[in-house]
Formats: C-alpha cells, structure tokens, sequence
C-alpha cells in the first residue's frame, strides 16, 4: 500500500466576521488542484490537498520552458 501525503492548506486569516463553512478534500496536487485548494480555501473552507506522490505541481513540475513566455518553469 502507497503512503499518501495529505497537507492541509491556508490561505491566510480569515475576516472576523466570517466563520469556516466545512471542510473539502482535494484529489491531486497538480496545477489544477492547487489553484482549487487556493480558491476554496479563500472561500472560507478548510481545505485537505491529498497527492498521491512525494512532490506537488503534477506535469507541470516536469517541464522545463512554460508556453507562451518561455519562461523557466523551475
């Protein structure tokens, strides 16, 4: 059996007047599922990234130029 990494994250305090509505689990610690994790946790959730390797970022950690700037994905 795979050990599976689970982070838990934070977007940073959140307003006083708001409390946190639940909690939601991610599946996939790629680009998608970061920028998801980011967004719900701005929303006031708690957020569980779970990813299944020992490295987040997916394919996308793999590439070495990103389109269309070129720039250097490292």
């Amino acid at each position: 059996m795979e050990h599976v990494r689970v982070d838990e994250i934070s977007a940073g305090p959140m307003p006083a007047e708001s409390s946190p509505v639940g909690a939601v689990m991610v599946v996939g610690g790629g680009i998608a599922g970061i920028q998801s994790a980011l967004d719900l946790a701005n929303s006031g959730y708690y957020v569980y990234l779970v990813e299944k390797s020992s490295a987040i970022g997916g394919l996308m950690s793999q590439l070495d130029k990103t389109f269309p700037t070129n720039d250097c994905a490292m």
